[in-house]
């Protein structure tokens, strides 16, 4: 991953709490990691901008009709990646 920098904010005690909660329950590991995904679904909203009910449709429509990768060659795939890049890791240290 690339480099980090920190930043605080003051939160509303609610979220804090719905974060402590999700990380207790195990969706997430730390409540660092849940809000660096909160953040990044917001960036990539931003990015795609507004979606019609009738894009969405068409999209849906869309999977339906073409399915996609194979789950298990999709996993497959992304096994061998990061089984890849570990032991090139393991061989630089």
């Amino acid at each position: 991953m690339g480099k980090h920098e920190r930043i605080s904010t003051d939160l509303p005690t609610y979220m804090v709490s719905e974060l402590r909660a999700a990380v207790a329950s195990g969706e997430f590991a730390s409540t660092d990691e849940a809000v660096r995904e909160a953040l990044t679904h917001w960036l990539v909203a931003r990015t795609m901008g507004p979606v019609t009910v009738d894009e969405l449709r068409l999209g849906l429509q869309r999977e339906i009709n073409e399915p996609g990768l194979d789950a298990d060659v999709c996993f497959d795939r992304l096994e061998a990646k990061y089984r890849a890049m570990s032991e090139a890791g393991r061989s630089k240290g």
